[in-house]
């Protein structure tokens, strides 16, 4: 009778969502669903974690196989995703990553070398969203080492002086009138596995329209960038990707040039 009390209670703190003793398979199994059924409802906004002793998947079936173990416990871990407080790609990584690693660092090693440029200037250049809500976050912040859409990067482009509003292509014979930034690496538009590829060559990524060419193919002036390979009839250049931080196609999205005392009065982060 006791052992029975000790192993209800022991079931019961198990549906608080920390431990769950269980003496055989099938109670294991329906007390596992019950489990996960009571902690979506309670934690509706969470991700869960189930892990068994340490043990894969595998090495756990061939233990309850060879009752290795007579009590099996079950812990549900349950990590609450909190959201990002800015919706650009580095706050976002550190929302969804526990171990902002090295490796994670040097990812966006670009956007942490435009906070410098721009802190040390006091002209920031951001790519982001046009419509609203998602105009208030910046996707991107740009530094001189950013890709245009014309396949050069801004430090090839006109400075800023704080008059003009666009900074044309200053390479010879590019048609560029104003600098468009367009994502260069694939983690950007959420192309994780590419990087993963033996023959993947980052230094020469370009994203691709939905007629396949890249926006390199396509002309920079004037809009719609109509595609200039051979046979295509395509009209305008139509991203293929989204962003990674807002999940909007490229043409809605746009470069900025402020400087701080602009991001300041419109309550944006410097």
């Amino acid at each position: 009778m006791q052992r029975n009390r000790q192993k209800n209670m022991s079931n019961q703190k198990g549906a608080s969502g920390k431990q769950v003793v269980l003496s055989n398979k099938n109670d294991y199994c329906f007390r596992l669903l019950e489990v996960r059924k009571r902690m979506e409802i309670f934690f509706p906004q969470t991700r869960m974690e189930i892990s068994f002793l340490g043990l894969t998947k595998q090495q756990l079936e061939a233990r309850i196989r060879l009752f290795y173990t007579r009590d099996l416990v079950v812990e549900v871990r349950v990590k609450k995703i909190e959201p990002a407080k800015h919706y650009d790609v580095i706050s976002l990584a550190r929302a969804m990553n526990d171990n902002f690693a090295q490796q994670t660092k040097e990812l966006f090693s670009l956007e942490v070398e435009a906070v410098h440029e721009a802190m040390s200037s006091g002209i920031y250049v951001a790519w982001r969203p046009t419509e609203k809500p998602w105009n208030q976050q910046d996707c991107q912040r740009v530094c001189s080492k950013s890709r245009c859409f014309c396949g050069h990067l801004l430090n090839q482009h006109q400075r800023f002086d704080g008059k003009r509003p666009f900074l044309g292509c200053e390479e010879r014979g590019c048609a560029c009138q104003a600098f468009k930034f367009v994502p260069s690496r694939p983690e950007e538009v959420g192309e994780y596995w590419l990087v993963k590829r033996r023959d993947f060559d980052r230094a020469a990524y370009r994203v691709k329209c939905k007629c396949k060419h890249t926006h390199e193919q396509h002309e920079v002036h004037p809009p719609p960038f109509q595609c200039k390979a051979k046979g295509c009839g395509c009209s305008a250049f139509t991203s293929a990707f989204v962003c990674a931080a807002c999940e909007k196609p490229w043409h809605l999205h746009e470069t900025v040039i402020e400087t701080e005392a602009e991001r300041r009065a419109a309550g944006r982060q410097v």
